[in-house]
């Protein structure tokens, strides 16, 4: 009797499911077009005795024959995170049926080795499902082979690529009998940084090794993270693709500065991986605004440059090093402030963070920075006050423009979008990030100050209730468009013309705002209404309406003025302390909200200039490619800002920016599903495992019980429930109406300033940020305990909860 029992690399019908994770890599990258030895896969469940040994040799017959190599295909083999490198059985040069037969057995079998059993107990994974596929391949005859990684994985280092051979098979490097030879490999061109010989001379040449750094790049960017590949080259010179698994531990930088992605990855730009379109618009503002804001407080001469950002493993960072040197010059500084205010995750050790003295000795190092602090602070605000008053014509203007793009001659459109790239948006994002700068200032002295009134007074400041309950918040109102737009659709419907009016209207003016704003190939909800209407179904379908902001402003200013006169009651109760404190508490309360406001108003000016640029970026892509510039559209996003601009003024084609383009849109794909470490560098301590528990940061006031709701992205908001408390990686502005459905929320990352933490205190919800692992430790439809004042996480499954969460920075003590 014959049977149909394999399943052929690349067939139709193959079924991924039975296949094992290594044969389902395999076939899917065959799909594909990579080159990968023909081969079939018995599945686990398939009885071999009904398999007769003519089926065998049929199926081998189809491959070309014998030698064929024989591989276990485990179905928790390669994955993301447990690699099972070496612990299943894999056999070579497999001559003839009887062999074969014994040799599927074998690798069939190997789930039973003890190697086996103790790698997924380690890994907490149920040895019955551990079911093992067995993968038969024609074994390529090579001439040199061996192992890639995307990565170095010694250095870190993203654009450099290793790898590693030894002449004929590659079993004897991956066994260790050999010292294999080592490249380490440059991705964007293939050049050889470092060559040394291993114990053999392994023929490999150049253009061989650049060959194989060009497969690492399609790799990697087909399976969106780094891996690790193994490779032959054949007799007759061909390359063949063996395997491709995910590099399950990276050595992250360590040979730079400490960059961090707080305050970036809050819905921000380093939220998700960045095209270098938009790392370039914002490196373009940050340099030069950072370098400015430094050198206006006598902190840092003209002729000191320094690399405020760099763009690692796909994401934006900043240089933490480099703005913490500054900062250490000035009296009060409080670095433990510093970092709750931004989100970055440090690790004090034994000496603790650093507080620079106020005293004779540093305030006389420190007077013409404090002179130079106290009057650009005053004169960011009125910055500010200037740039509101002339951005609603500004911005309309630019909107008109916008609006006629499909009718603007080439030349008038070149001249318009050069000037929305590097002046329009240089500006509004320079003005934006010089408030960020100055609030982050403002914020720090505003809680030393309040940790010496503390200290004074015996007493226990509330801070997030200081800073909550603040009118003109602007994210605010576009919550008050969402109540207006829920109630026309559950009073008219979504046929009437009054939806129609509404939603017009709603678009109009919050029409700029997207699911993900700081990312450029996002739509803007003005081009996809439809998300708005979704999103208004969701609520009406789960009967739960979004949050009156005007009853939640009452709500948190009467807590703000609470708080705010238990504090000046304590500084009045004594006449020494009303002497030192009493006009600087009234002084410093109301620069720390207005500064909150301006923030914020700057964020939304932002929003409204990104929406801008995505429109004249769009219109360049499709110009550029039908002109022949580019070759598709969406290639200007892996521009920069200023080749943009370049190329766009040219008459030529992009000549030397097409291998460019290529190189950066494999590197955006390869780490679009990479969550790397808030924090690079030297002196960055590791990030405490999941599993270690959990610790969040208190920044907006009260408690809720409700049941926790993992939410990946706003378009999951129709699985929000009245009551439920949101778990999400981040916030930005489009998530404002989700905000205002729940009880709570945790996220992963942010910090006092961060947007969730100032919508959810203008709500009234509480808000546990920076939570490490807090969407893989917490499970949707679990019952739940927040605390945005402790920062305390409980399980509410039993009557006695279960603390998970112990906030190590208390929001509601001096910090």
């Amino acid at each position: 009797m014959t049977t149909d029992m394999s399943m052929p690399l690349g067939s139709s019908d193959f079924r991924v499911e039975l296949a094992g994770a290594k044969a389902a890599t395999l076939h899917e990258l065959a799909v594909c077009g990579f080159d990968v030895p023909p081969g079939f896969v018995i599945p686990a469940d398939t009885v071999l005795e009904q398999v007769e040994d003519t089926d065998l040799a049929r199926w081998v017959d189809a491959l070309g024959g014998f030698p064929v190599a024989v591989r276990s295909s485990g179905v928790f083999e390669d994955l993301d995170d447990a690699s099972f490198a070496g612990q299943y059985e894999s056999y070579l040069d497999v001559t003839d049926i009887a062999c074969l037969r014994a040799r599927i057995i074998d690798c069939r079998n190997s789930i039973a080795s003890e190697r086996v059993r103790a790698y997924l107990s380690d890994r907490a994974l149920d040895p019955q499902q551990a079911a093992v596929a067995v993968l038969v391949q024609s074994l390529v005859n090579a001439r040199t082979a061996g192992v890639g990684f995307t990565i170095d994985p010694i250095s870190g280092i993203e654009e450099h690529g290793l790898i590693e051979c030894c002449r004929g098979l590659g079993e004897a490097l991956v066994s260790g009998r050999v010292t294999p030879t080592r490249l380490t490999i440059r991705l964007d061109n293939g050049t050889v940084v470092e060559r040394v010989e291993g114990s053999e001379a392994a023929e490999i040449s150049l253009s061989e090794a650049a060959e194989i750094a060009r497969l690492m790049l399609r790799v990697q960017a087909f399976r969106h993270r780094p891996q690790d590949i193994e490779w032959a080259i054949d007799t007759a010179g061909k390359l063949w693709l063996l395997q491709s698994r995910a590099i399950t531990t990276i050595i992250w930088r360590t040979d730079i500065e400490q960059f961090s992605d707080a305050d970036l990855r809050d819905g921000g730009v380093s939220a998700r991986v960045c095209t270098p379109l938009m790392f370039s618009l914002y490196d373009n503002a940050f340099q030069s605004s950072m370098q400015r804001f430094w050198g206006s407080l006598k902190l840092l001469e003209a002729s000191e440059v320094r690399d405020w950002m760099g763009m690692y493993y796909g994401r934006p960072y900043w240089n933490v090093s480099a703005v913490k040197q500054c900062y250490r010059k000035i009296p009060g500084y409080n670095e433990r402030a510093f970092d709750d205010g931004l989100g970055v995750m440090a690790d004090y050790g034994d000496t603790g963070p650093c507080h620079t003295p106020i005293n004779p000795s540093t305030i006389a190092r420190a007077l013409p920075t404090a002179l130079a602090l106290e009057k650009t602070v005053r004169r960011q605000l009125s910055v500010v006050e200037q740039f509101s008053a002339t951005w609603p014509a500004k911005y309309q203007a630019w909107r008109n423009r916008a609006a006629r793009l499909g009718q603007t001659d080439n030349h008038d459109f070149v001249i318009d979008l050069v000037d929305c790239l590097l002046t329009f948006h240089a500006n509004t994002e320079r003005t934006y990030f010089a408030t960020i700068y100055h609030n982050s200032s403002v914020q720090s002295d505003f809680t030393t100050l309040l940790e010496k009134i503390d200290s004074a007074t015996h007493g226990n400041t509330a801070v997030v209730h200081l800073i909550g309950g603040l009118a003109g918040v602007s994210h605010m109102a576009m919550q008050d468009s969402i109540v207006n737009l829920h109630g026309t659709a559950e009073r008219d419907g979504f046929a009437s013309d009054a939806w129609k009016d509404s939603l017009a209207e709603f678009l109009d003016e919050h029409g700029f705002h997207a699911d993900a704003e700081l990312d450029l190939t996002c739509p803007r909800w003005s081009e996809e209404p439809d998300r708005v209407r979704t999103m208004i179904e969701s609520m009406l379908a789960n009967e739960n309406p979004p949050a009156d902001p005007a009853a939640s402003l009452v709500n948190q200013r009467k807590r703000f003025e609470m708080e705010l006169a238990m504090v000046r009651q304590r500084v009045r109760s004594n006449p020494l302390t009303r002497l030192r404190f009493e006009r600087a508490l009234d002084k410093h309360v109301d620069r720390a909200r207005d500064y909150l406001v301006a923030r914020e108003r700057m964020r939304e000016f932002s929003s409204q200039a990104y929406a801008i640029v995505r429109a004249y970026v769009v219109e360049a892509g499709l110009r550029l490619t039908r002109d022949g510039r580019l070759s598709d559209p969406r290639d200007v996003f892996m521009l920069s800002v200023h080749e943009l601009a370049d190329l766009a003024q040219s008459r030529h084609g992009s000549g030397t920016l097409t291998r460019t383009i290529a190189f950066r849109r494999a590197m955006y794909e390869g780490y679009r599903d990479v969550t790397p470490p808030h924090e690079l560098g030297g002196d960055t301590i590791p990030a405490p495992p999941v599993s270690g528990g959990l610790a969040g940061l208190g920044c907006s006031p009260g408690i809720a019980e409700g049941t926790a709701r993992v939410i990946a992205s706003l378009s999951d908001i129709g699985e929000l429930r009245t009551g439920d408390i949101l778990v999400t990686r981040f916030t930005d502005p489009g998530w404002t109406p989700a905000l205002g459905l729940i009880a709570g929320v945790v996220t992963e990352v942010g910090g006092m300033l961060s947007h969730a933490a100032v919508i959810g205190r203008e709500y009234g919800i509480p808000a546990v940020l920076n939570v490490t692992g807090a969407t893989e430790a917490i499970q949707s439809g679990q019952r739940i305990r927040v605390n945005g004042s402790t920062g305390e996480i409980s399980r509410l499954e039993n009557q006695n909860p279960v603390p998970i969460a112990i906030a190590q920075c208390s929001a509601t003590r001096s910090m």
